[in-house]
């Protein structure tokens, strides 16, 4: 009989100690399948993170960019040919276009050395651009007003090899040709505008010169023209009229 109870004792200690084992066991597992559960939150937690600071700065950029574009723009006043044969403009041809330019409400300022001016004209298309010298011989100054813009044209802008140079006069018709366009200005309240790089800011007006004799061989009459000033950054001048179907004048209002 005390075998009987030795053996029995003996089993049920066996018993016990089987399942104090197999909870200290459990316990371990769990422990660990929590600090990985941490760790993978963690870690997770780190990459949303960083990948909402990621998308807010690029938020912030692309609305900034985004509102800089649409408010950046250019208007194009009006725009005025001319007939170089002033005895008899009926049998002429446009010879030069003066484009007035100015910004739009609110918008941003803009270098004039990084616009373009395309025009399309008898499935001809020119892409002009401000090329500034160190003569300024595209680039002229006329804030006192004049009768006549296109008087400018044959003013002295600047001379060949020096001033008051032997070599002779440089005027803005001469430095004009099939590639570029001048710059007159017109109101500069902010002294922005220089030769090598006229910025266009608010209450600031110009005049693009072109010249469409060397461009396009002249505007003839009756021809539609079509174009754009475009900023590098913002919305464009568009430029749509079409020329008189009778020149009276040198002078003509086309836009």
């Amino acid at each position: 009989m005390y075998r009987a109870v030795y053996r029995g004792v003996k089993k049920l200690h066996k018993v016990f100690s089987l399942k104090a084992d197999n909870k200290a066991e459990t316990g371990i597992g769990t422990l660990i399948i929590f600090i990985a559960m941490v760790l993978v939150a963690a870690v997770a937690a780190t990459v949303l993170i960083n990948t909402a600071g990621s998308l807010q700065q690029r938020a912030t950029s692309t609305g900034s960019q985004t509102t800089n574009q649409v408010s950046t723009g250019l208007i194009i006043q009006s725009i005025y040919g001319m007939d170089n044969n002033k005895a008899n403009p009926e049998s002429g041809t446009l010879n030069w276009t003066a484009i007035y330019l100015t910004l739009n409400t609110g918008s941003s300022p803009v270098d004039l050395s990084n616009v373009s001016l395309s025009l399309e004209y008898k499935g001809q298309l020119a892409s002009l651009k401000y090329t500034p010298a160190s003569t300024n011989a595209t680039f002229a100054v006329d804030t006192n007003g004049t009768s006549n813009v296109f008087n400018v044209l044959s003013s002295t802008i600047g001379y060949k090899n020096g001033k008051n140079s032997s070599a002779g006069v440089v005027e803005l018709k001469n430095n004009t040709g099939t590639s570029n366009f001048a710059i007159v200005v017109i109101r500069d309240p902010s002294n922005s505008l220089t030769s090598s790089h006229p910025v266009l800011t608010t209450g600031s007006e110009v005049v693009l010169l072109v010249n469409t004799s060397a461009v396009f061989g002249g505007l003839q009459q009756g021809q539609s023209v079509t174009g754009q000033v475009t900023p590098s950054v913002g919305s464009p001048g568009i430029i749509q009229f079409t020329t008189p179907s009778a020149y009276t004048e040198s002078v003509m209002e086309l836009q």
